[in-house]
């Protein structure tokens, strides 16, 4: 038997065995369940599996942490559950929400689930698009100056980069569909009518102008997430509404027709304006925050990114990094935070190999390889963290002192990038200020975790010897 099966059958114990087990699917990184009956599942029994390394409750979903083996295992368990094997799921797509019926009340509770819920699966666009306007300025003028501004090559990688935002309103219709369950055509149509050339024109000359006689605010949605994704919740209701009270035979055309005539003035004389004031002002509160805070604020969002991601709020913060990025071009407090809080937790994670032994140690470095390579935090955040609090004291001074030596020296971060060794890449662009201090404060978060996730580790092995 594989050490995949000895996992997978200790894992299917403990969740009452495959006759308990209604769904069965998983992620990059969790094995996935619906469990019939929940007082089946031996939690205690789960934690002690070795290979297991934490597990969660999402609603009715029992989440349990194997890192990046999880597709080996759950292949194996399909094996020995007689499970259909399933696609892996995104991560980010855990909380798609029942239809409810509209409440005022709700909005509140809702609106920061369904924004990360509706801007996580752009990430495969933003990070590409970034990357593109990354190699631009590196390559170009800016930063390396191997190649002229107007050679073929930089024009591409600018143009290509733009457009992963420029058609942004677009992007966030097709999610935000997705995530409220309605039609993504007839949405990504609305998101396209933000942002056609006409529109543009009118709100670049100030043109006044009505929609069905009522005056519209001329507003820019390029780049623009928010009034997309507000728009298609409204238009959700509008369309259900309109599917459940509409004959059959006149679905095909009167449907799309109707929805779409009944969400233009409300999305471009309301939501939309009302979104875009929204965003403006979220994105005017991150640069203030990091005006009158700065280095400080840098400081201690980088010591405690991986509490906050632990904690899930790290999906609160990306809309705003977003909206930083259209308004202004770049963000010079989360995402640098988050940048300084990635090396330390890799320090955390290479100090790991040396403090480790045996079947430990193995782990200790696939957690440094997945992490430093892949960008995936959970192992180390679950093996590492979560058992260790010299860990995380390691880790707080490490993306303390990285991101406040980042905040003096006024790094600003250009594009999303990965969460990996090349993390600090992000600051790259702009006219390449920003990249050779980035460089030093990450060096810095890596160096002192490292350092006291090490010495802490060997003085606290010194003290179980002696003590034995």
């Amino acid at each position: 038997m594989s050490k995949y099966s000895d996992i997978g059958e200790k894992v299917l114990a403990c969740v009452g065995g495959k006759d308990n087990v209604s769904s069965f699917t998983h992620c990059v990184t969790r094995l996935r369940f619906i469990l019939k009956d929940k007082s089946a599942y031996d939690e205690a029994a789960m934690k002690g599996i070795a290979g297991v390394l934490g597990t969660q409750w999402a609603g009715e979903q029992l989440q349990v942490v194997v890192g990046q083996t999880v597709e080996e295992v759950y292949d194996a368990m399909c094996e020995l559950g007689g499970f259909k094997r399933m696609a892996g799921i995104d991560e980010n797509l855990d909380a798609d929400l029942e239809k409810k019926p509209f409440s005022i009340k709700d909005i509140p509770g809702n609106m920061l689930h369904a924004l990360s819920g509706c801007i996580f699966p752009l990430i495969p666009i933003l990070i590409p698009a970034g990357l593109m306007l990354l190699l631009g300025s590196v390559l170009g003028p800016n930063l390396l100056n191997l190649l002229p501004a107007d050679h073929d090559l930089i024009v591409l990688f600018n143009f290509v980069g733009n457009a992963g935002m420029y058609f942004m309103p677009v992007f966030a219709a097709w999610s935000a569909a997705k995530y409220f369950n309605t039609s993504a055509p007839v949405a990504m149509f609305l998101g396209a009518v933000l942002i056609h050339p006409t529109l543009m024109q009118i709100v670049a000359d100030q043109t006044p102008f009505t929609v069905y006689g009522i005056p519209m605010t001329p507003v820019t949605y390029s780049s623009q997430f928010l009034p997309s994704i507000v728009s298609v919740w409204i238009m959700s209701y509008v369309y259900g509404f309109l599917r459940k009270h509409m004959p059959e035979s006149l679905r095909y055309a009167f449907l799309p027709l109707f929805t779409i005539m009944i969400m233009l003035p409300i999305s471009l004389c309301v939501i939309g304006p009302l979104g875009s004031w929204m965003g403006n002002l979220i994105g005017a509160f991150a640069a203030w925050l990091a005006e009158v805070a700065g280095p400080i604020a840098i400081g201690l969002i980088g010591g405690l990114w991986y509490f906050l991601v632990a904690l899930g709020m790290d999906k609160a913060i990306v809309p705003i990094v977003l909206q930083q990025f259209a308004q202004h071009g770049f963000d010079n407090l989360f995402w640098c935070s988050a940048v300084f809080g990635t090396y330390a937790l890799l320090g955390v994670a290479v100090a790991s190999v040396f403090t480790q032994r045996g079947e430990k140690r193995s782990m200790a470095v696939s957690n440094a390889v997945t992490l430093g390579v892949g960008g995936v935090s959970e192992p180390t955040i679950y093996t590492s963290l979560l058992p260790n609090k010299l860990n995380w004291a390691a880790l707080f001074s490490g993306g303390f002192v990285g991101g406040v030596i980042g905040g003096l020296f006024s790094c600003k971060a250009w594009v999303l990038g990965t969460g990996n060794a090349l993390f600090a890449t992000v600051f790259a662009g702009g006219d390449g200020t920003s990249l050779m201090p980035g460089i030093i404060a990450s060096a810095v978060a890596f160096g002192l975790s490292f350092a006291i996730s090490l010495i802490g580790s060997r003085i606290s092995q010194k003290k179980v010897i002696q003590k034995d």
